[in-house]
């Protein structure tokens, strides 16, 4: 559960972390923030690079509900979350998933995602290996309560008559993040998603979102 105490005890060790590379951060603007990277899913690919710069073109056009890095920021990542949605890249009301939800994967994509499941992140700054290995299993949550699970969704004609998943979005699916990681919008970023094989089958218009969380510190690299 997220406090006051550990929100400043997360301040300052990120002030901290960004002093001791090197960058003055006496004046410079900090805020709690997020960096949101989309990528579709497809049945060709077992490894996906996880865009993070605003720069990034290497998957396409970036999608309308990333939240990339200018590359004059530093972000200090304390939370990860790997999370699955529906929905085309312009989709503002794309719904995230941190399961294979049987109602918005087809029967046979959902089993699928499991490929992802057993696959890892592995992260790269300025040819660095900083995280070799980072399991996407942490962020498997599967609530108590499941969308259309009760015992009348079967007869129901509205949508108000289907339960929906129980989530709460401050803390499932997010695992912690320390020590913590330090985003240079200056640097070259390299961030994978690396699993077994590729998924045999996909939902159409399926995306993996990662999502970080933490504290954004603005105009502070050498980019201006």
């Amino acid at each position: 559960m997220a406090t006051q105490m550990g929100a400043r005890m997360t301040f300052e060790n990120s002030k901290a972390l960004v002093r001791s590379l090197g960058y003055s951060v006496e004046h410079a603007k900090i805020t709690q923030s997020y960096l949101r990277s989309e990528v579709a899913l497809s049945t060709s690919s077992a490894n996906y690079h996880i865009p993070v710069l605003v720069n990034d073109t290497q998957n396409g056009a970036v999608r309308i509900n990333e939240r990339r890095l200018n590359l004059q920021d530093i972000f200090v990542t304390t939370e990860w979350a790997v999370l699955f949605g529906v929905g085309t890249a312009s989709d503002t009301k794309a719904k995230l998933y941190s399961y294979p939800n049987q109602t918005a994967f087809t029967s046979t994509s959902d089993d699928d995602l499991w490929s992802l499941y057993n696959g890892y992140l592995n992260l790269t700054i300025n040819n660095d290996l900083v995280v070799p290995s980072f399991d996407v299993f942490r962020s498997y949550y599967v609530p108590q309560t499941q969308q259309n699970s009760n015992f009348n969704s079967a007869t129901a004609t509205s949508p108000a008559q289907f339960t929906i998943d129980q989530f709460e979005a401050a803390q499932d699916a997010f695992y912690p993040i320390e020590p913590g990681i330090v985003m240079n919008g200056a640097a070259n970023i390299n961030f994978q998603l690396t699993c077994g094989g590729a998924p045999a089958s996909v939902t159409t218009n399926s995306f993996i979102c990662v999502i970080q969380r933490g504290l954004l510190l603005q105009n502070v690299t050498t980019v201006k």
